[in-house]
């Protein structure tokens, strides 16, 4: 077959696609082929890439789409975002930056197809996976399920998209192609019959065009196919793709709907980077080899306002306002020297008479002056009409999606005590008659902190904010915000709750002093005078934690920790003369003015101090006397029990001398001490008394995650910074001396990275 024929564009189409014209007709058709898509009975090859018009104001979508035509693609494809369109039960936006259809037909303007993933569930580090939030209000529903509750609503969504985009499918003139069923489900479970209705919620919402499915290899695609279905290979490579996909379909077509140029970032975790040459070089490969693919991402964008999601790798995980992806267009919308790369790279393979539109001019990038905010208030100025509970309530229960909920009692003193947050999501700040005692991380797994109360009775406020719903992973139903359990004063439970809500919807109720300066949780206000608007970034270093609003738009969150230390604001949010910004400041005092950078900073850290930082420890010296067994742990996923006679102990050493992988790690999920009747010894009272090694700056992997009881969580030695090799040491305190007859240990269970080979187990009833 001629490259000509494996792109599958006919002379004429191709003209058309070069003058920037719809290239669909009320005639065109497209099908799966045996081998190949087929785009009016020819070979068609997908060259895709994503981008979601939730993350660009609607005012940039033209431009987003022909810079993805200029770099060499004929196909754009986007994830749909339940919760932008049904913010409310059976309240339906489809206007504004919510007009989908309107993003559809400008593509099909741009001469670019349409590849539709509608959801109902997403990822795409978004607030919970693209569901909305008040699903959670009903007690019982489960989200991602057979659940008929569940299933209704999503089928009511699907149906009102289906009146928005059924008629733009290609079998009614418009430029939808292909429409994903469900979405990496294979990540999450195995269950079919699942899968099976919303393929048909799919199709009772009126879209006709072919379905696809879009996983992971192995048992991920296995969970996640349908048989009638196209199955997709996220991440595939090379021949990987053939193998994996030929399992279901041997003969193709092959599509990878998900090739990485970039990747995604956390909250006080390193920027992610990925190479050109290996994105060229599989690039490439795919475009000789008939596999059609869609660059995820092609363009990022921004998560404005509360939009950024979070994912669980055994600790709570909360992703940056940025979606910039290290993609070839950056956050702004500007090509990058990834795209320039990647355009030379098609133009390489270019079919006959095909040609390339010009690159467009981009907005041009204003600068914002210094700002002063000359006024401010506390937020405990703006408090409201509380609600009253003996108990805490959740974000959900108070009616309440997203933003901040200021949790208020009475306490009576004097007291010197620990308080202690059961299920706290996501981010606390502690307050004690209106100042600032101390913050608390979910990232962290901080839950307690002390408490000094001197005079007969104080205010307690807590102010916790969502940080961002999981969007992935087995914790998603789990999602509820807020304070989930009970609130402790040592063994003293706290009732008696005003609950004030500050969904930060807007600011323009707000009310500042002239001349304040308020001290954290606080907002503050300031203008500035533009001669001529156009995109900007905000640079937030210097200030803590909290979100900005310009001209009313809620830029996002900041963070000190990073990346990212910079607010892209869209030139089309800002006016010339007067504008307005105001900023809620969390957790740091004494900050006036905010300023504009010509550039994004997204790639600076900053050392957490909230992060759990270990004091002096002593190391242990380990006899041969204390040594109750030296071996080798087998290869395996499941826990393991290393079993010796009876032994009286109260400290217990586990140093691992070497991994499977022959890595430089050790990573650990469980550890379980087993008693002289066999059973598991309660954790409660043991202590780590000395860790050689543990990731507790890029990630929270600390060595208390062995006996946390979530097996998700675990210990990981230092990975993010320069780290030794084996052995690596962890001694903990099991609170009392006990017979016991073995130690039983999990692996971490999402990677075999760091899992322990070869180990010696010492015991003692005195300190090593």
């Amino acid at each position: 077959m001629t490259r000509f024929r494996r792109f599958g564009l006919t002379f004429a189409a191709a003209l058309l696609l070069a003058a920037g014209q719809p290239a669909a007709r009320a005639a065109s058709t497209f099908a799966i082929g045996d081998q190949d898509f087929l785009l009016d009975g020819q070979p068609f090859q997908i060259k895709a890439g994503e981008m979601h018009p939730a993350r660009v104001p609607h005012e940039y979508w033209a431009d987003r789409l022909r810079m993805i035509h200029a770099m060499g693609l004929n196909t754009v494809s986007i994830y749909v975002f339940w919760n932008q369109h049904e913010p409310r039960p059976g309240e339906f936006n489809f206007t504004g930056d919510a007009d989908i259809a309107q993003f559809v037909r400008l593509a099909q303007k741009e001469g670019l197809w349409v590849i539709l993933r509608p959801g109902p569930y997403c990822c795409a580090e978004w607030e919970f996976g693209g569901y909305p939030w008040w699903l959670l209000k009903q007690p019982g529903l489960k989200v991602r399920s057979q659940d008929p509750a569940f299933l209704q609503a999503a089928g009511t969504y699907l149906k009102k998209l289906g009146e928005q985009l059924a008629p733009l499918q290609i079998t009614h003139g418009g430029p939808i192609i292909l429409v994903q069923a469900e979405n990496e489900y294979g990540s999450y479970g195995q269950d079919h019959v699942y899968m099976g209705k919303i393929r048909d919620l799919d199709r009772a919402a009126g879209f006709d065009v072919p379905l696809f499915t879009a996983d992971g290899g192995g048992r991920m695609m296995e969970g996640g196919h349908l048989p009638d279905a196209l199955p997709g290979l996220n991440g595939g490579g090379g021949p990987e793709i053939m193998k994996e996909v030929g399992k279901y379909r041997p003969t193709g077509p092959w599509f990878v709907p998900e090739f990485y140029p970039g990747w995604l970032d956390h909250w006080g975790e390193a920027h992610a980077r990925v190479g050109i040459d290996g994105l060229i070089e599989e690039t490439e490969w795919k475009l000789t080899n008939r596999v059609s693919f869609c660059y995820y991402m092609i363009y990022g964008g921004t998560s404005f306002g509360f939009m950024s999601g979070a994912n669980y790798g055994g600790h709570f995980q909360p992703q940056p306002t940025s979606y910039d992806y290290d993609s070839p267009i950056d956050e702004a919308g500007r090509p990058t020297k990834k795209f320039f790369a990647l355009r030379e790279a098609f133009q390489r393979h270019l079919a006959p008479g095909e040609v390339l539109p010009d690159v467009p001019a981009t907005p041009p990038v204003t600068i914002i002056p210094k700002v002063e905010l000359t006024e401010s208030a506390s937020l405990f100025d703006h408090l409201g009409t509380p609600v009253k509970a003996a108990n805490p309530l959740s974000f959900e229960d108070l009616d309440q999606g997203y933003g901040y909920v200021l949790y208020r009692t009475q306490l009576a003193g004097p007291a010197n005590a620990t308080l202690k947050i059961k299920e706290l999501r996501d981010y606390a700040v502690v307050c004690l008659d209106g100042h600032r005692i101390g913050t608390l991380d979910r990232r962290h797994k901080q839950d307690s902190l002390p408490l000094v109360l001197t005079n007969t009775s104080g205010t307690l406020d807590i102010l916790v904010e969502n940080g961002g719903r999981i969007n992935y992973g087995g914790e998603l139903p789990r999602n509820h915000k807020g304070i989930i359990g009970s609130v402790r004063l040592d063994d003293r439970e706290l009732t008696n709750w005003e609950m004030y809500r500050f969904p930060f919807n807007e600011v323009a109720s707000l009310t500042f002093k002239p001349g304040a300066n308020a001290l954290a949780p606080a907002v503050h206000h300031g203008t500035f005078d533009l001669a001529l608007p156009g995109d900007a970034f905000l640079d937030m270093r210097g200030w803590g934690k909290g979100i900005v609003f310009i001209n009313g738009h809620n830029l996002g969150r900041y963070w000190y920790i990073g990346p990212q230390q910079t607010l892209y604001v869209p030139g089309v949010w800002l006016k010339k003369g007067a504008n307005d910004v105001v900023v809620f400041e969390q957790i740091k005092d004494n900050v006036t003015s905010v300023a504009g950078l010509p550039a994004p900073v997204l790639d600076v850290l900053n050392p957490d101090v909230t992060a759990t930082v270990r004091g002096p420890q002593k190391q242990p010296t380990l006899t041969p006397a204390a040594l109750v067994k030296a071996g080798t742990l087998a290869d395996i996923r499941t826990a393991q029990t290393i079993s010796f006679p009876a032994t009286s102990a109260r400290y217990l050493c586990l140093q691992a001398l070497s991994s499977h992988n022959g890595d430089d790690f050790t990573t650990l999920a469980e550890l379980d001490a087993l008693d002289a009747d066999g059973q598991v010894v309660s954790h409660k009272d043991w202590k780590v008394i000395y860790v050689d090694s543990e990731e507790n700056f890029a990630e929270g992997d600390l060595a208390e995650n062995v006996f946390d009881g979530d097996p998700e969580s675990y210990w990981h030695s230092l990975w993010s910074a320069p780290h030794t090799a084996h052995p690596h040491t962890l001694v903990l305190d099991l609170g009392g001396e006990r017979s016991l007859t073995g130690v039983r240990l999990l692996p971490r269970q999402d990677s075999v990275n760091g899992r322990i080979k070869d180990y010696q187990l010492y015991l003692s009833p005195t300190p090593f």
